[in-house]
Parts: structure tokens; sequence; C-alpha cells
């Protein structure tokens, strides 16, 4: 792959992570790594490594997972660089975060129903007659809110 082609396929996987799609950056970042023929140390490899434990802290909320990323890159950055240092801040995070027992469950943890209970009916003299409402979607979902309880598990 050339440097020009892993920028390009780079930059989508950060497109990617910062639209919100978490597993689908993780899956690009990864194919991407594994496609590429470039040295553990060099500092395009670095950086998606830097990436894909963003990607793991703060997007899918693994701070295990985020550590071994940092570590690697810790390791194989040359001492006092950049990404040596973020490396080393992100490695604090995670611990801090595993002190604190912030690891919460995996995206996939297996929780396979969401459950939403109606806390309250909602009595309104925006329906006309006949059951319909007078209200618009917008309306109707702004006079709903806080009237519905989300129980996973």
């Amino acid at each position: 792959m050339t440097t020009s082609g892993f920028d390009q396929d780079y930059r989508s996987v950060e497109l990617t992570y910062s639209q919100g799609r978490f597993t689908e950056a993780l899956q690009e970042g990864l194919t991407l790594l594994e496609g590429t023929a470039l040295e553990a140390s060099d500092p395009q490899i670095l950086r998606l490594q830097l990436l894909l434990g963003h990607i793991h802290f703060y997007g899918l909320h693994q701070p295990l997972a985020a550590g071994a990323l940092y570590r690697q890159v810790r390791d194989a950055a040359s001492g006092g660089s950049t990404f040596s240092d973020l490396a080393g801040e992100g490695l604090a995070l995670c611990q801090q975060s595993a002190a604190a027992g912030l690891d919460p469950a995996p995206p996939d943890s297996g929780l396979d129903e969401v459950r939403v209970e109606v806390l309250e009916e909602l009595h309104s003299s925006g329906r006309d007659g006949e059951g319909l409402s007078r209200f618009s979607p917008e309306e109707e979902a702004e006079l709903a809110k806080g009237r519905l309880r989300v129980v996973l598990g």
C-alpha cells in the first residue's frame, strides 16, 4: 500500500470515528493495520494505533483494549516523542478508569432486549374527539420527554 493510499484510508477511519460509528471505524482501522507492511515504529502505524486506542476508550468504552494499544505505541515510539507522550496519557486514563471501576460492558455484551415502560400516560387536550393527536410528531416527542423509562437487561 502506498503512503498516499494509507493516508486516504486513515482519513476514512478518522471520519467514521468522528461520525460516532465506532464499531465500523474499529473494523476499518484493524483492516488497515493488518493490510500494511509498515514497521511497528513507523509514525503512520503509531498514529493509527493511537486512533484505534481512542476508538476503544472514548467510543466503545473499552479501556482494557485501549490500554493494550496505547502500550504498543509507547513501546514502539521513541522516548519523548509526541506519540510516546500521547500513549502515556492514554494509558493513564485507562488506569484511572480501571481503578474507578469504569469498565462498562462492551456494546455487544449480550443485552438482547430493551424494554420501554410507560410511566405515565399522556392525557392531553391536544387530542380531538376521535383520539387523534392534533400535535405534530415533534410536539408529541417534546410532550413525551421524561415520561418513558428504558430498562436494559
